[in-house]
């Protein structure tokens, strides 16, 4: 397809839509050169970074479940209550 064909459809393209085909075209004419303008390093530490966030599992700890904790803090508020108000 000519250039001159094209540019009315590129016109019509939303900015996002321009910026992703800028993206695109840049990476094309690096590769057509013999250069990668991938961020391989970066994106396989990123990988890494997401496959351990997967496998890992959080513990959320709350007074609520534990009854010593409940009681230790009643005791801190009713302290903290009691030297307001002496």
């Amino acid at each position: 397809m000519p250039l001159s064909e094209l540019l009315p459809t590129v016109d019509q393209l939303s900015h996002q839509d321009k910026l992703r085909l800028i993206h695109f075209l840049l990476l094309a004419v690096a590769k057509e050169q013999g250069c990668s303008l991938e961020p391989a390093e970066h994106t396989n530490s990123e990988n890494v970074l997401l496959n351990q966030l997967a496998s890992t599992s959080a513990v959320v700890w709350s007074p609520q479940a534990d009854g010593e904790s409940v009681q230790a803090l009643s005791e801190l508020l009713l302290a903290a209550q009691e030297s307001a108000h002496a």
